[in-house]
């Protein structure tokens, strides 16, 4: 395969020659044509000449025999002896005799009009000129002819000095765009450079950007934005993977050495269901670490088929309160749900509606110091199913709101009492959110709480819905 440099030289070196040999071909023909117009006018200038001496002599009673007149015009006039006026039957009038009498006859030239014929007399290349003109009172045919070989001369002498040339002009152009193209691909060999020595370890490099202003310049622009997004991603991964390690490690360390703490001396049943209570919540708190990172990692590819139906949302509600009070009264966080008295029927995934109340009752609990309280509240407002979950914590600032639904991402932790978390569960849950085509907002104030507000949009009787839709999940 050649090169891009390559086929940038081979590309100019094909452009040059055709150019080089366009402009050869149309400056041939052009010196060619004003050659032989230039003759054209010298035989036309001969052949007024000659009208206006017999003009003369005929005004003037010139008593020399006509014969006489036309002999000392083609002895004063060059290539006289390309000379010959003809009746309009072909008898020769002059001269008397002619070593190439049949040359002024051999095309049957129309001399009615002025016309002009090249052929060849004895090799030689000629112009012959046909006019039929009125001399001493009769209408008679002028043929007058002159050499074409200066003119030829002319034409091979450009003609082999434009073939003289040509090897040389195509010898420096090919030098001329190699020297371009290796001058414009200079910047793409740098940046192929610098390209080739970015790594994982060192992302925080950029390609040099030449301020060209041209394609080549965006390119250079367009590679440092997408490895600056390839950086911070792989930052705030790794950031993730080491917290996910500790976790993990934590998690597995507390249960291994609680199994081994039981195994090596006898205990009470008591202290036996302690020790398996510790367990089955250090394994609770991996699965549940395990299970967001399962749902981001597929989140990146992955098409949900949403098994859609009429689901009661404050039944839903209750549901997903139930699943959680055990977790509240570990905490002393006083754990209260409103619901109306009536059905408030939306179109819904139902393991996926669980899993967004799930992650919004844990986050509330979790971030809740204990003693507080965490309020769950369905109701219809304005024609839309309506889902609050708020809670007295720790809130959310300013600046973090802003951010809390984008993967991997904690906020500030340093006033916190409570674990640090994946940063995943809010990322989840703004895209079951999506899924449910319902909108999600937060209303939180620095230590003050947080409340989390969603839309759902409501089902009627006249409704119909639909079992199964494809939901591609948002990048």
């Amino acid at each position: 395969m050649l090169s891009i440099r390559a086929k940038l030289t081979l590309w100019y070196l094909l452009v040059t020659f055709a150019g080089a040999v366009l402009f050869g071909v149309t400056s041939y023909g052009v010196l060619f044509y004003a050659l032989i117009s230039e003759k054209k006018t010298h035989l036309l200038g001969r052949e007024n000449r000659l009208m206006h001496l017999l003009e003369i002599n005929s005004q003037q009673h010139v008593r020399v025999p006509l014969y006489n007149q036309l002999r000392s015009y083609a002895l004063a006039t060059h290539e006289g002896q390309l000379f010959q006026i003809r009746e309009p039957d072909g008898t020769l009038l002059y001269p008397a005799t002619s070593t190439n009498e049949d040359w002024a006859l051999r095309d049957r030239m129309n001399c009615q009009r002025r016309s002009f014929i090249r052929f060849s007399i004895a090799t030689i290349p000629t112009l012959v000129m046909c006019h039929t003109v009125v001399v001493d009172g009769t209408y008679v045919n002028l043929y007058i002819g002159g050499s074409l070989e200066q003119e030829y001369d002319i034409l091979r002498i450009y003609r082999n000095a434009l073939m003289f040339l040509l090897p040389g002009l195509l010898l420096l152009s090919s030098y001329c765009g190699f020297l371009l193209s290796r001058r414009a691909m200079s910047p793409v060999d740098r940046m192929t450079k610098a390209a080739l020595g970015i790594g994982i370890g060192n992302l925080a490099e950029r390609l040099p950007v030449p301020s060209t202003k041209d394609e080549v310049q965006q390119l250079a622009e367009a590679w440092n934005q997408l490895l600056a997004r390839l950086e911070s991603a792989v930052r705030r991964l790794s950031q993730f993977s080491a917290d996910i390690s500790h976790d993990l490690r934590t998690s597995i360390t507390v249960m291994l050495a609680t199994a081994q703490l039981a195994l090596s001396q006898s205990r009470s049943e008591v202290e036996y269901r302690e020790d398996l209570n510790r367990i089955a919540s250090e394994c609770r708190s991996a699965t549940t670490l395990l299970d967001a990172l399962l749902s981001i990692v597929r989140s990146n590819n992955f098409v949900h088929e949403m098994s859609l139906q009429r689901l009661d949302l404050a039944e839903l509600g209750l549901q997903g309160c139930r699943r959680v009070e055990d977790l509240a009264e570990a905490k002393n966080i006083l754990l209260d749900w409103e619901l109306p008295p009536h059905q408030v029927m939306i179109e819904g995934d139902e393991v996926l509606i669980h899993r967004l109340l799930g992650i919004l009752l844990e986050n509330a609990i979790k971030y809740t110091p204990e003693h507080g309280e965490v309020h769950l509240r369905v109701d219809i407002v304005e024609n839309e199913a309506q889902l609050i979950v708020c809670d007295t914590g720790i809130g959310i600032s300013p600046d973090a709101k802003a951010q809390i639904f984008e993967r991997f991402y904690q906020a500030d932790m340093r006033e916190r009492t409570t674990p640090v978390g994946s940063g995943l569960g809010l990322s989840i849950a703004r895209w079951i959110v999506d899924a449910h085509r319902a909108r999600i907002s937060v209303k939180s104030e620095h230590s003050s709480g947080t409340s989390f507000i969603i839309h759902f949009s409501l089902v009627t009787d006249a409704q119909s819905v639909s079992q199964y839709e494809q939901v591609g999940i948002p990048q």
